[in-house]
């Protein structure tokens, strides 16, 4: 039997395939807005920075008025940029070991807003920094126009709002930091103004529980003083606000020619070249960051994300498996292994996936799950199995109306029409 696809699914793995390491142990809330982490950490609500200067009140300005449309904004606070400032700090009060990206989820949607530097700190404009969206396929929402990120009244696809002359109201927002086998606590947003230094405090990492694969690779340590200094140029050059990506590569071919074993550039060499639209050689440079170390975390996430986004299923599939060895937590890995396997016609492979995630609390953070499950029954003719699955799949969904769940209730409806299955009480 043709297996049934699994576009509605991989919808929504595009959107669960943020932080592979750190997100499935948040206890589900990956929608953003006001929820937070089980750890909501320092910080809080209104001490943090700067947002991006993202235009929008020019209509308001009137023909020959040399002072733009600002007579009662004499300091031009509307037309400056909201900076946000803070720290990232594992538990045991130490600053990361390589840099780390800091989020920002409003709303269900997911912006990577800069990088932290050596000592943990962070300052970003608010808005999402371009770079880093062309880094990460699986952000969301990144098609929104700057203006529209200074709407007033309610709060936009951003979860930002105006709330006066040059104040805005992030509340709908939280800041995460995304580490290869770290999970990270939410760190609330509130009110701010453009004209304050905004410290939004700290945000706290944790390292997961169970986890077999190496957060830093131990080659790092072996590389040569040359290979060193030029992998350490080739960070600081992505650091910056406009980096040059070539540059950059540059750096990281000459770190890895020194040292070809050195798995920390060549995963920073995948990084540089997705930045810079090469999607064919950033997988080539993290698939030999895995080949000069197995166990070194980084480069798997990067290489299962590029295989959603492709819906390449035997590369998610081998990728997945790899990545789960190292993180038998990784629940947001397993479901997308799920995906693959069934997509690759490998059911059993994918009954696996389910039945691990349906033994633990991954299943209610993924509920479809559950119609993975039923589309297996489905292929074995066992329908009343399969209607079970479908129906805890329609219970356990946030999106009754969606047309997923429409598709699956016209199935069920079918089914009890043709007798195949009892009628729901």
């Amino acid at each position: 039997m043709r297996i049934p696809k699994l576009i509605p699914v991989i919808t929504l793995a595009l959107v669960t395939a943020v932080a592979l390491s750190g997100q499935e142990q948040r206890g589900g809330n990956t929608g953003g807005g006001n929820t937070g982490s089980s750890g909501n950490t320092t910080g809080g609500r209104g001490n943090t920075g700067q947002t991006q200067n993202q235009g929008g009140f020019n209509n308001n300005t009137r023909q020959n008025d040399p002072f733009g449309g600002q007579q009662n904004d004499p300091f031009g606070a509307q037309q400056r940029p909201l900076y946000l400032n803070g720290r990232v700090l594992t538990s045991d009060g130490l600053p990361p070991s390589e840099p780390v990206v800091v989020q920002r989820v409003c709303t269900g949607n997911t912006f990577p807003e800069g990088y932290t530097d050596s000592k943990g700190r962070f300052s970003f404009r608010v808005g999402g920094d371009a770079t880093l969206l062309t880094r990460d396929a699986s952000v969301s929402g990144a098609g929104i126009s700057q203006g529209s990120l200074m709407s007033g009244g309610a709060y936009t696809a951003v979860g930002m709002r105006q709330i006066g002359m040059g104040r805005f109201d992030l509340s709908a927002c939280v800041l995460r930091a995304e580490l290869s086998g770290y999970r990270s606590d939410d760190l609330q947003l509130g009110m701010y103004s453009v004209m304050e230094n905004n410290d939004v405090g700290t945000i706290v990492l944790h390292r997961i529980e169970g986890l077999l694969g190496d957060v830093v690779s131990a080659l790092t340590l072996k590389a040569p003083k040359a290979a060193q200094k030029a992998y350490q140029t080739g960070l600081r050059e992505m650091r910056k606000k406009k980096p040059n990506h070539k540059k950059a590569i540059a750096q990281y071919t000459k770190a890895v020619g020194e040292y070809p074993e050195f798995a920390a550039a060549w995963a920073a060499m995948g990084d540089a070249r997705v930045a810079a639209d090469d999607a064919a050689g950033a997988k080539e440079a993290y698939s030999k960051a895995v080949e000069a170390d197995p166990k070194y975390l980084r480069p798997y996430e990067p290489l299962i994300k590029m295989a959603v986004d492709q819906s390449d299923w035997p590369g998610l599939e081998t990728w997945g498996s790899a990545y789960l060895e190292l993180n038998p937590n990784a629940g947001n890995v397993r479901f997308l292994t799920a995906v693959a396997a069934l997509n690759s016609g490998k059911p059993e492979k994918a009954e696996e996936m389910v039945l691990a995630m349906q033994a633990s609390e991954d299943s209610k953070k993924f509920p479809q799950s559950f119609q993975i499950m039923g589309m297996i029954h489905e292929q074995r003719a066992e329908f009343e199995k399969a209607a079970g699955q479908y129906r805890s799949f329609i219970g356990a969904t946030n999106e009754p109306e969606s047309q997923n769940v429409q598709s699956v209730k016209r199935k069920l409806h079918e089914w009890q029409m043709l007798g195949v299955i009892q009628t729901s009480e």
